[in-house]
């Protein structure tokens, strides 16, 4: 009987191997693009920090990323939509990192404790990016009425998923308001990472913002898990 040869390509020596399978790869132009696209975000946030976005000006961020006005002008429509990408990217990557460990786990505390650390560890990498969040953006509307609201909800809503989990497993209180809980917990999430922010003020005479970021964010979790659970 003949072997069934089709969709196979000669190797040589009477050897016949299947079809490499097609990848999709970035051409060079591709990945320039993508490079000076991330070089400006960064030139974005960098500025939007030193300046403060209000007094920020787009030539400014050509100027710190090394490219001309008009080629930013080939990325981002404006000094919003670069607001809205920086934004809308940063929270975008927070959330996966959140949904990929809360889903190796099976806990609610565990997975609470998971969501505050992400957080904490991302902006402590990026401390610009913190100063950005927390100072700028609540001062700033543009986030009232544009795409990236969507991200702290979809926040929000993780939050209230594991907050269902735990009452569903017993272990939250049964009459626990989730959609009041979850605001709660982001409230005084937000009220510790600006007061870290606000840490390394000089106008500040004691030490009243003076704390571990990983402490506070451990003691949020303690807090929050004492008044989730039911009287036993």
């Amino acid at each position: 009987m003949q072997a069934d040869t089709k969709g196979f390509r000669d190797c040589g020596h009477g050897f016949r191997a299947r079809p490499l399978l097609k990848m999709k790869i970035f051409s060079k132009a591709d990945q320039r693009a993508i490079d000076k696209r991330t070089i400006i975000l960064n030139a974005a946030l960098k500025t939007f920090v030193n300046r403060g976005y209000p007094d920020t000006k787009v030539a400014e961020i050509a100027s710190e990323a090394g490219v001309a006005e008009g080629t930013l002008y080939n990325y981002f429509s404006s000094k919003e939509d670069l607001l809205l990408a920086l934004f809308d990217e940063k929270w975008g990557g927070i959330i996966a990192e959140i949904k990929s460990r809360i889903n190796r786990l099976s806990d609610p505390n565990s997975k609470l404790k998971a969501i505050f650390s992400q957080v904490v560890m991302m902006f402590r990498k990026n401390r610009q990016l913190a100063e950005l969040f927390m100072v700028d953006i609540k001062q700033s509307s543009i986030f009232l009425n544009n795409y990236t609201i969507n991200r702290i909800a979809e926040f929000l809503d993780i939050i209230e998923g594991v907050l269902e989990e735990g009452k569903s497993k017993g272990i939250y209180r049964k009459d626990l308001d989730t959609r009041v809980a979850k605001m709660v917990i982001f409230g005084a999430a937000q009220g510790i990472l600006l007061s870290w922010v606000l840490s390394e003020s000089k106008a500040v005479k004691n030490q009243t913002f003076n704390f571990s970021l990983y402490r506070a964010a451990k003691t949020l979790k303690d807090i929050f898990k004492s008044g989730l659970v039911g009287e036993k």
